[in-house]
């Protein structure tokens, strides 16, 4: 019995020390999982962390800016963080534009859903989406642009002391200020400036110049700002139509009345030319006439002159043969002609007719006249020699 009761209080003492120990290690556990999780932090990678003590000596934001790690804090510590990440900031109508153009609630609820996959995959810590900007133009008309801001944070401590922690700086300042200075700049255009690109993107620069300062004055930093679509108010877009309608009319006008000048030039440089060539035809033609006129009547002259020329020559002629015949000689040429016109005849070599002709000539070479009539011509001899 003695020895059953010795075993038992061991059993007893053993037990007691298990449940001390389990009692101990439960509460070390505890001890260290609370100091783990109100006296540590831990910063993410892509974040900055900034310290805020709400007592003691150092109460408040410590200048320090903390990056990805694990920290220890001590009590009234916290150690809030901010992302590091590039932010996005959109102005832009594209969910209203896309539930409107739903046809029917089905569509409806599937574009909802999508935007809010969407806002969810790009994070609401560093994108926020607000309604397109509409800007007034300097000629009173309203433009509404889609405009995005790509900043960041450059000093959080000065953002954690300027707005707080948490979402507050984009609320409070950065929207604001994103707004103010966009239509500002923007607002110094007028509605067709925007069609010019030149113009835009220099208006759009300046802006961005605008939003740097003073982004910078309060700890952010700006990467980018950029323009996406941007369309009209109704009455304008009437107004541009009309106004783009008057300019083409009067373009065309233009363009027209060139025309007209140039064809009206072109009419008067061909009847130029016509008139030209009419006066050079009617020159030359005249020039020829001229020409034509001074050889027939050089022509009429030489043949005057050749002919009065002949018929001084024939005249001399006949004088000469007129002289010849009154010499001695020259009856002697007649008698001689006149006994071989005879021989002639006699032998039967001359026709009638070339009788005739002789007659007359040699009368005419002594002056005789044939009006007393011609004499019978003799007889032709016959072959024999004898006459019929």
């Amino acid at each position: 019995m003695v020895k059953v009761e010795t075993r038992s209080m061991a059993l007893a003492q053993l037990s007691g020390r298990v449940r001390r120990l389990l009692l101990l290690g439960g509460g070390a556990f505890l001890v260290l999982v609370f100091l783990y999780g109100g006296c540590t932090a831990r910063v993410l990678p892509g974040e900055v962390g900034v310290v805020q003590r709400r007592f003691g000596p150092g109460a408040g934001i410590e200048d320090r800016a903390y990056g990805p790690g694990l920290y220890l804090v001590g009590p009234g510590t916290t150690l809030h963080t901010f992302p590091r990440a590039l932010h996005v900031l959109e102005a832009s109508n594209d969910r209203v534009e896309s539930r409107q153009k739903a046809p029917n609630a089905s569509v409806s609820s599937r574009v909802e859903s999508y935007f809010d996959q969407r806002e969810e995959l790009l994070g609401q810590a560093t994108h926020r989406t607000v309604d397109a900007l509409t800007v007034q133009t300097s000629d009173g008309y309203s433009v509404i642009a889609e405009v995005v801001l790509l900043y960041g944070i450059q000093e959080p401590v000065k953002v954690a002391r300027e707005f707080g922690f948490g979402q507050g700086y984009v609320d409070r300042y950065v929207i604001n200020t994103f707004r103010s200075g966009v239509l500002a700049i923007l607002g110094k255009m007028n509605a067709e400036s925007f069609f010019d690109v030149k113009a835009r993107v220099t208006t759009l620069a300046e802006a961005e110049v605008l939003l740097k300062e003073r982004f910078a004055q309060r700890g952010f930093t700006v990467e980018k700002l950029l323009l996406g679509s941007y369309s009209y108010a109704s009455n304008y877009e009437k107004a541009l139509q009309d106004k783009k309608v008057a300019v083409q009319l009067t373009e065309k006008n233009r363009k027209e009345g060139l025309v007209n000048e140039e064809r009206a030039k072109l009419q008067h440089l061909e009847s130029q030319g016509m008139a030209n060539i009419t006066i050079a035809e009617s020159e030359v033609a005249t020039q020829v006439a001229m020409l034509v006129s001074e050889a027939e009547l050089y022509a009429s002259q030489t043949r005057a002159k050749a002919d009065r020329e002949f018929g001084l020559a024939e005249a001399e002629s006949k004088r000469l043969k007129a002289d010849a015949l009154n010499v001695p000689g020259g009856r002697y040429v007649v008698a001689l002609q006149t006994a071989r016109m005879f021989d002639a005849v006699e032998k039967g070599v001359m026709t009638p007719e070339q009788y005739i002709s002789f007659i007359r000539q040699s009368w005419s070479l002594v002056g005789l006249s044939s009006g007393g009539g011609l004499p019978a011509p003799p007889a032709v001899r016959q072959a024999g020699g004898t006459t019929p």
